[in-house]
């Protein structure tokens, strides 16, 4: 059995609505984070390390994450990427009540690097 770690990037909530909508990121500039993100996917794609894209969704009509939205929608540089799976969350957790908990035990994952737009 190999000692490798399996690992797995988790792109979590980079949608429109913080690009355009009404939760504006500012610090740290999206000009600087968002070009970080997609490398990362891409350096992880490009390694064969599976790639998870989460994104928040609540009730259409919603004030923000409204699902069908424009603004709830994954920014159009994260939504060209590949991905392995695509996880819909509707609270702040993304292994509560989603299968990513499953997939990830499914697979032998036990490392896990996010890239929320805020942070990266």
């Amino acid at each position: 059995m190999s000692q490798t770690p399996k690992r797995a990037l988790i792109v979590i909530d980079v949608q429109n609505e913080y690009f355009s909508g009404r939760l504006r990121i500012e610090y740290p500039d999206v000009r600087v984070t968002l070009p970080n993100i997609c490398r990362a996917m891409d350096a992880a794609a490009a390694a064969g390390i599976p790639v998870i894209v989460v994104q928040h969704l609540t009730p259409p009509g919603a004030p923000v994450f409204a699902r069908g939205s424009e603004s709830a929608a994954l920014h159009p540089e994260i939504a060209r990427r590949p991905h392995d799976l695509l996880v819909e969350k509707c609270i702040a957790s993304a292994l509560t009540g989603t299968p990513l908990a499953a997939w990830l035990k499914e697979r032998g994952i036990r490392t896990i690097a996010t890239t929320p737009a805020a942070q990266v």
